[in-house]
């Protein structure tokens, strides 16, 4: 089965709003077995959602159209569906009477212009039972075509609980499809590049998406039974943490925070954070997680000197003879907060993210990370590129990380591409 995803929108098109469930949804679908030839966003015009309807349909099994539903004038995708389909548009008396229903509900006037979203094609089926979430399907010509609301959570809503199943049911894939996503941190995609293409194993696939600060690596296989797509899937998967046993941190939803977690919960250890040019990343990073407070105990974010003096009691003197941006600093601020909040590790993060106030000893993304352990604290400079939201990001995302490694190695200086030595 083959199909297609129309995202229809002014606000799509002109960048203003990341179109982000057409992906979502094709991911789910390559995931079941479909196949899909392209994922298209489109203006609010007619012409142009006409044009590109014809245009799929005798290329496509199916169609996903989201977005143009609305009861604003330039929500048009009904009307160029009638027009690329040879249909009427036809009242939805049911939908009507809710709209008036809900007119009443909140003691607002009558709008005719609500009324367009009871205005369908010729044959529409409402896909939500109670009439709460703009969408219906059609069939033309024996294939199914849906048209889905462009907001996120109703999109999302009724792909999950009325296209797939309908897909699955009516169509069911002819090969089972099994797919890992492994996410790596620290490493360059033409390194990933190179272990894949030393992989030979037939049926497996191979998708790199580098997703900032990260990368993924899609694995996906097709057999005949789901079993054996998952062998062959797995099989890749082992080899690749073996081949790189700290950078491969998790899989599918484990984010990195989550696995830092996962062990720290896992020894019974708490952690806190002293943050300066990270200004409460790390802090944020961690408490997303749910559960996140029975190891994390708390953070500090003194960005300020002073505020590193009074909060973690870092010598007033490091800062006046290193500065606030050096091993000293960094490190007094782990042990400051480990002792603050009487964790077993603390993390801190002390540098310059840009676009201003590097100099030629110490230029825009220069970064010292501290880690204190109930053993030793130790710091590390780092050389961080790109903008400040980007340094700020690789900061956190190396601080959590090198944590995570410790745990796992025990080993207090890991190599990163981006440290440089003193």
């Amino acid at each position: 089965m083959r199909g297609a995803i129309v995202a229809v929108g002014d606000e799509l098109v002109s960048g203003r709003v990341a179109n982000t469930t057409s992906f979502w949804a094709a991911g789910l679908l390559s995931r079941r077995g479909y196949r899909v030839l392209e994922i298209l966003t489109v203006p609010d015009d007619r012409e142009v959602i006409v044009f590109h309807l014809r245009r799929l349909l005798p290329q496509t099994d199916f169609l996903i159209v989201s977005g143009g539903l609305g009861p604003t004038e330039d929500d048009l995708t009904s009307e160029a569906a009638a027009e690329a389909l040879g249909l009427r548009l036809v009242v939805n008396e049911e939908i009507l009477s809710r709209i008036r229903e809900n007119e009443r509900a909140q003691g607002l006037p009558v709008n005719t212009l609500r009324d367009r979203m009871a205005h369908l094609p010729e044959g529409a089926k409402p896909l939500s039972e109670d009439l709460s979430i703009a969408g219906y399907f059609l069939e033309h010509r024996g294939k199914p075509l849906f048209f889905l609301p462009g907001v996120p959570s109703q999109f999302r809503e009724l792909f999950e609980k009325k296209v797939l199943p309908y897909l699955e049911e009516r169509f069911p894939p002819k090969d089972k499809v099994f797919t890992r996503t492994l996410r790596f941190f620290d490493l360059r995609e033409a390194e990933i590049n190179r272990a894949v293409k030393e992989v030979e194993i037939s049926g497996v696939e191979f998708g790199f998406y580098p997703v900032f600060p990260e990368v993924h690596l899609t694995v996906s296989a097709r057999a005949e039974t789901e079993t054996e797509a998952r062998e062959r899937v797995q099989s890749v998967v082992e080899l690749l943490k073996d081949r790189f046993p700290e950078h491969l941190f998790g899989e599918d939803e484990e984010e990195l925070p989550l696995v830092l977690g996962r062990m720290l919960r896992a020894r019974g250890a708490t952690l806190a954070v002293a943050e300066s040019c990270t200004g409460g990343l790390m802090a944020s990073l961690i408490t997303r997680i749910p559960g996140s407070s029975d190891y994390f105990l708390g953070g500090a974010v003194t960005y300020a000197n002073r505020a590193k003096v009074e909060v973690l009691e870092v010598p007033e003197r490091f800062i006046r003879l290193f500065g606030a941006v050096s091993r000293e600093v960094a490190c007094a601020m782990a042990e400051g907060a480990r002792r603050r909040f009487g964790a077993d590790f603390a993390l801190s993060a002390t540098g310059i993210a840009g676009p201003a106030g590097g100099s030629p000893e110490k230029p825009v993304g220069t970064v010292w990370i501290g880690l204190s352990t109930p053993f030793e604290t130790v710091a590390r400079r780092f050389l961080f590129p790109g903008t400040r939201h980007e340094v700020q990001t690789l900061t956190a995302f190396t601080a959590l990380d090198w944590l995570r490694r410790y745990l796992l190695t025990g080993d207090l200086c890991p190599r990163y591409r981006f440290a440089k030595t003193p």
